[in-house]
């Protein structure tokens, strides 16, 4: 790659910092108020917020004119909480039109009560740029590109995610630094090597030549032959050791000491310390458009053949735009290379020794049939349910809601469910995940979506129906609502929301009756399959409101939630809810082993990232609700992307199936300890119960969230 170009520009420049001059008027509240204070010699931004909006917070605005931020790395900002509460704060980067350039332009960190934080806001996704245009196409970072067009930068977003408590924080010193420093792209492509990896830059154990591939499985055979995992796990990983509980032949859970647990079959405790997508493509990456990006793509006729594949429309990023596009797996050419003809059998082989190894005993979300089949580690399956009409108007990130009162819900859902019937009476079985990260959007929204859908909608004509049955009369709901609908017909053909305060009871009403639809028709289909296995529910993530919650679980076994966050001490249920929750995926990245992108939540380096997870375990492990946590995910995603252009540092293994060791040790270190931790803060009373929400007594609107990505 070409050295470095010189450009001088000054190592920062103030994008705010509130002393003279400042206004007020250039801020923008949203559920919260502002005023300068003096602190420690400076003014600082004290921002106050509420807990009406589901993201209360400032918008800080250049009064005219934008920034060009094109010469910087970073956007930082000082920020104290001076509340009562811990906070968990966005901290956005201008505003651009585009969902994806938007959430790539925000962080997410927690501040504790006091706490202080110089926090940095990446806006270009690699510490140098290209000095001329390199379209690098179906990444989320693509390395030396800016995130959004830093030449219009005219504000800054500070906004608490979803409160439960109202929040006080100090803002001060929000500037452009670090300097970036721009590169020829004369000779940068290709940037992938033969492995898949990233081609210009090295890094500790980066795998180099087949022969580096075929000595690691040579050494980690023998290592994985001297630690076979805990002495105290059983066939199934559940407690040997531990009390013995009714034993039925398969997996259940129960509350033991006020703490709840899976129940092996054997009658053990088990707490699920897993990790999900356990396959042999995880590495398998769009070529079509890009191939120049590639230093090696190996001829179809030769044996690497068979690792070319078609692909349909991604649901993100450039490859939305492409009906087919063709893909290479570098996960099993890798393992081809590694282990010969016989790859599949000795990754299989391999990837139950590495999980009992590493003190884990479950496969995840999406994890491989292969496997799952073995009779050797406890799995999840996972059903997809797709095909069906949807709510139109409904907003999402992976897409519409399902409008379960058309037929089809439950004609898909059965279809789904049928491929699922070889594993139905399976003792291996931990349960079923139905579905994942559905858009159930803020309190109310699927029933006001509802309402500005089509009049052919089947939601929409159920809502209706309901609404005449409880009004008799058009005249009644208009005297309620404050609306002039002049016939019930007139309501079925407008696409326009209804005042939101004045139809909020009916709104809430039906939006509780899709929710209510929605699980017991998944539960009464999935228990006429699998009545013996556990509902593990549909991976609720990013906020949901206490219907949700509620109703889930009334209906399913274990409530599932994906919590990309630094700890789960506070996840916990609504008031007199009690069941048990398990945690579908969290991760943290880093960028010092050939990544491109962080991930969802963000660590310094690889040993940060083995000590976050310790951190996370611990506290999961002292939540009394909390029956176990799955890794998203179990190899590295490729540089170049998946489909949607996700390529995140995730992997507990790299491209090149080698484990990152700073990870896998702390895996070990809690793999091995955490029956026994979890049932000596349970007997001595050391269990933290999480702080329970404030019940509201108002609408909390949050208009962004179906914009919000893992």
């Amino acid at each position: 790659m070409a050295q470095p170009l010189t450009k001088t520009v000054p190592d920062s420049v103030t994008l705010f910092d509130f002393e003279q001059n400042f206004e007020l008027s250039a801020l923008k509240t949203d559920d919260a108020k502002v005023s300068l204070i003096n602190k420690q010699g400076s003014r600082q931004l004290l921002l106050e917020t509420g807990m009406h909006s589901g993201s209360p917070g400032v918008t800080i605005k250049r009064p005219n004119g934008n920034w060009d931020l094109n010469n910087y790395y970073h956007v930082k900002m000082d920020i104290t909480n001076v509340g009562e509460h811990p906070a968990r704060i966005i901290f956005k980067v201008g505003n651009p039109e585009d969902g994806m350039e938007a959430w790539q332009m925000e962080i997410r960190f927690d501040l504790a009560p006091g706490e202080t934080k110089t926090v940095s806001d990446d806006i270009s996704t690699t510490p140098w740029r290209f000095s001329e245009p390199l379209n690098l196409l179906a990444m989320r970072a693509a390395p030396g590109q800016a995130k959004t067009d830093l030449s219009a930068i005219d504000q800054v977003k500070v906004t608490i995610n979803y409160p439960t408590n109202e929040h006080k924080l100090l803002i001060d010193n929000i500037r452009a630094t670090n300097p970036v420093r721009w590169i020829d792209p004369e000779g940068f492509l290709p940037f992938i090597d033969r492995f898949g990896q990233y081609k210009h830059a090295h890094w500790p154990d980066k795998t180099l030549s087949v022969d580096d591939l075929q000595q690691q499985a040579k050494d980690e055979k023998r290592a994985l032959s001297t630690e076979p995992g805990p002495a105290e796990f059983n066939q199934y990983g559940g407690w040997k050791n531990g009390p013995q509980l009714k034993a039925t032949g398969y997996f259940r859970t129960e509350k033991h000491n006020d703490a709840w647990w899976f129940v092996d079959p054997n009658g053990r405790l088990f707490w699920s310390h897993g990790v999900g997508v356990v396959n042999a493509g995880t590495a398998t990456t769009g070529i079509t458009d890009r191939e120049s990006y590639f230093e090696w793509l190996p001829e179809k006729d030769s044996p690497y053949g068979k690792f070319y594949s078609t692909a349909g429309r991604a649901s993100h990023g450039y490859y939305k735009t492409l009906a087919q596009r063709e893909t290479y797996n570098f996960t099993a050419s890798n393992l081809y290379q590694k282990y010969g003809s016989d790859w599949r059998k000795e990754f299989g082989q391999v990837t139950h020794a590495r999980i009992r190894s590493w003190g884990m005993n479950t496969l995840g979300v999406a994890s491989d049939r292969r496997l799952t089949t073995d009779g050797i580690t406890p799995y999840t399956e996972t059903v997809w349910v797709r095909g069906t009409k949807k709510i139109e108007a409904s907003k999402g990130y992976w897409g519409k809601f399902h409008d379960v009162f058309d037929p089809s819900f439950k004609r898909q859902l059965k279809k789904a469910l049928s491929n699922r019937e070889h594993t139905v009476d399976a003792p291996w079985l931990l349960g079923f995940f139905i579905e994942n990260e559905l858009s159930w959007g803020a309190e109310g929204s699927l029933a006001i979506a509802t309402l500005e859908s089509p009049a052919d909608q089947p939601a929409k004509i159920e809502f209706v129906k309901d609404l005449k049955s409880k009004y008799q009369s058009i005249a009644g709901l208009n005297k309620t609502w404050g609306s002039n609908y002049n016939s019930w017909d007139a309501l079925l053909n407008s696409t326009n929301a209804p005042n939101k305060s004045k139809a909020w009871s009916d709104l809430s009403a039906f939006y509780k009756k899709i929710v209510t639809t929605y699980f017991s028709t998944v539960r009464a289909e999935l228990k006429k399959v699998a009545p013996n296995a556990l509902y593990l529910g549909c991976r609720l993530a990013w906020a949901n409101s206490d219907t949700v919650i509620s109703t889930a679980a009334e209906y399913t076994d274990v409530i599932s939630m994906n919590k990309y966050q630094y700890e789960v001490t506070n996840v916990g249920l609504p008031e007199d809810v009690d069941k048990p929750i398990l945690i579908g995926e969290f991760h943290f990245g880093a960028l010092d082993r050939g990544a491109l992108h962080l991930g969802v939540v963000s660590a310094n380096s690889q040993s940060h990232r083995a000590e976050l997870y310790t951190q996370y375990l611990d506290s999961a492990l002292l939540n009394p609700y909390i029956v176990g946590t799955h890794w998203f995910q179990y190899a590295e995603q490729p540089p170049t992307g998946r489909g949607d252009g996700e390529n995140y540092n995730v992997g507990i293994v790299d491209l090149a199936d080698k484990p990152f060791p700073e990870l896998v040790k702390h895996i070990k270190e809690v793999g091995y300890r955490f029956y026994r931790f979890r049932s000596f803060a349970a007997k001595n009373d050391q269990l933290v119960q999480p702080k329970k929400p404030k019940k509201l007594d108002y609408i909390q609107v949050d208009e962004d969230m179906h914009t919000r990505s893992n």
